[in-house]
């Protein structure tokens, strides 16, 4: 059952997509600073902002006495409720705060189009999606933050992107990796919000939990359209393969450890936007062989009932309920970050993996989650590609850095309850038929 503060934050999304002047959900302070944390920790801020920031109960709300907010001498110490809880001691550091993050998508934009412009007179054209596309159908674009940008491109043109991104000013984040043999491959630049992920497959190849996930997308090279994003005209993909990328993205975080509210918005936005040019058969035909159909309804029924965009009539059709799905999406935020969930995410994956190979579910629940393979380790520490019999040195260094993640997060963590949210996800893919019972 849903609280009044998460009704109030969907209601106040609801507004922010449409445009609407929102109802006054008359919260007390306490709940009016639950409300915009967790807007925060779905990366809403600043729209709920805009839409809230004359509310009468949230501007009373905010002239009383603050209560008082633990100092944090070291940002990198503080919890994610720490760290979203500094612009909540008056309504002027919020509006601050929701400023600070619309000034900094800006300058990731300008940014991002700058590069793009540059790697074209380089004759490297990569297709864009995701970000960029989807914040271009919200009410005001700068709104809707993100934290990278996410670019697909040909294999054999790794190398090329590699050496263009270095020599515009952008650092790799694993110098040591091959961009002839990596799937993915991410830069950032220095002191900027400017963040890019370069793809040349959208999912891990290795990962059997994604198996036959890329093969929808081996053409969208050529398949690939224009679209404008403020004077720059861009490739994306078209918009059935962008739209089924939206769905496995969501997907994918889901068997994960789970994805937030803004990735719902996307999704329904981008699918009433793009309704007359998506093949909306063959999605349902995907989702179905992908065995995530059910999973796929339930995100257009929250759209619809909670956020008022109506599912496209190919969803509406396709039994299912969305409830469960809004319980986890709701506690995930933006892509599950919750430290107990991202612990979670080897008992699900593993789960779904046993399944698309026809193998018995994994045992040992705790342990699995703790001591996984070499294999399941390799991409992580690849010198266990070389030395798989330095396995144990792996654990070591993997305890070591849940026991250093334990003590960065200021409440309590534990293996068990990463166990108890792994089983309880378990349920979840059950019950939207995406593993057997």
């Amino acid at each position: 059952m849903m609280t009044d503060v998460e009704r109030a934050l969907l209601d106040l999304l609801k507004c922010g997509l449409h445009g609407d002047k929102p109802e006054d959900p008359q919260l007390s302070r306490e709940d009016w600073v639950l409300l915009l944390q967790k807007a925060d920790f779905h990366k809403l801020l600043p729209l709920i902002v805009d839409c809230a920031g004359n509310l009468p109960s949230l501007r009373r709300a905010f002239a009383q006495v603050p209560s008082a907010v633990p100092e944090q001498k070291d940002e990198k110490q503080a919890s994610p409720e720490q760290k979203s809880a500094h612009f909540t001691d008056s309504f002027k550091s919020i509006r601050d705060e929701a400023f600070s993050q619309a000034c900094r998508q800006a300058i990731q934009e300008n940014e991002f189009l700058n590069l793009l412009l540059e790697l074209r007179a380089e004759g490297l054209d990569p297709l864009v999606l995701k970000g960029p596309i989807c914040r271009a159908l919200y009410p005001n674009p700068l709104l809707r933050p993100s934290v990278d940008d996410d670019l697909l491109i040909r294999s054999d043109q790794a190398a090329a992107f590699h050496r263009a991104l270095l020599s515009h000013n952008l650092n790799a984040d694993d110098p040591a990796a091959d961009p002839d043999k990596a799937w993915e491959l991410s830069y950032h630049r220095p002191d900027s919000p400017l963040y890019i992920e370069l793809h040349k497959q959208l999912f891990d190849p290795d990962s059997p939990a994604f198996s036959g996930w890329n093969s929808y997308f081996e053409e969208a090279d050529a398949r690939a359209v224009p679209a404008q994003i403020q004077d720059v005209t861009l490739r994306t993909m078209c918009p059935t393969d962008h739209f089924l990328f939206l769905l496995l993205h969501a997907f994918k975080h889901f068997l994960h450890s789970g994805f937030g509210l803004r990735i719902i918005s996307d999704i329904a936005l981008f699918a009433q936007a793009e309704a007359d040019r998506i093949e909306f058969d063959r999605i349902c035909e995907a989702c179905g062989k992908l065995r995530f159909l059910r999973f796929a309804a339930a995100i257009f029924r929250i759209s619809e009932k909670y956020l008022g965009i109506p599912a496209p009539a190919a969803f509406s059709a396709v039994e299912t309920d969305e409830g469960p799905l809004l319980v986890d999406v709701l506690d995930a935020g933006i892509h599950g970050q919750d430290i107990n969930r991202l612990h979670s995410a080897n008992i699900t994956l593993q789960t779904v993996s046993a399944a698309r190979q026809g193998r018995a579910r994994p045992q040992g629940g705790l342990r699995a989650s703790l001591f996984p393979s070499a294999a399941k380790l390799a991409g992580k520490y690849p010198f266990l590609e070389r030395r798989p019999w330095l396995l144990p040195a792996a654990w070591a260094l993997r305890i070591g850095g849940y026991l250093k993640e334990r003590r960065t997060y200021s409440r309590q963590v534990h293996p068990t309850a990463s166990l108890r949210i792994g089983r309880a996800r378990i349920e979840l893919l059950e019950h939207y038929d995406i593993i057997d019972r």
